[in-house]
């Protein structure tokens, strides 16, 4: 991204050029945003699991999170509002972020706007 960035410097003047960069920026944006409340919802979904004990016998189990609502909707917040702002990139937010919320909904019930999307 830092290599297209410099190269791109003398063609910016360009409306078409100018465009299709300023379109890459926004996306590399909403990729790093996604990344970012992806790995939250697994850490979340790992720690269910780590919660349960060995192959769910409950031998060695960790501490269960206590704020599991709380984080669950911090985490559609994240997901609704990324979906607002970056409407264009609806796509990669529902497949990243998205399919993280259905996967996080497996270890613990709540509802969010777009769950029937992924047979919720």
């Amino acid at each position: 991204y830092e290599s297209l960035t410099l190269a791109i410097q003398p063609y910016l003047h360009e409306a078409e050029v100018g465009e299709k960069f300023k379109t890459t920026q926004e996306m590399m944006d909403v990729l790093y945003k996604c990344e970012d409340v992806r790995d939250h919802v697994n850490e979340l979904c790992e720690l269910a699991t780590r919660a349960s004990g060995f192959m769910g016998t409950g031998w060695q189990a960790m501490e269960k999170v206590e704020n599991v609502d709380e984080v669950s909707k911090h985490c559609m917040e994240a997901y609704d509002s990324l979906l607002t702002t970056h409407p264009a990139f609806k796509p990669k937010i529902e497949q990243t972020v998205g399919h993280g919320l259905a996967i996080l909904r497996s270890k613990h019930k709540f509802r969010w706007s777009t769950m029937h999307r992924f047979f919720y």
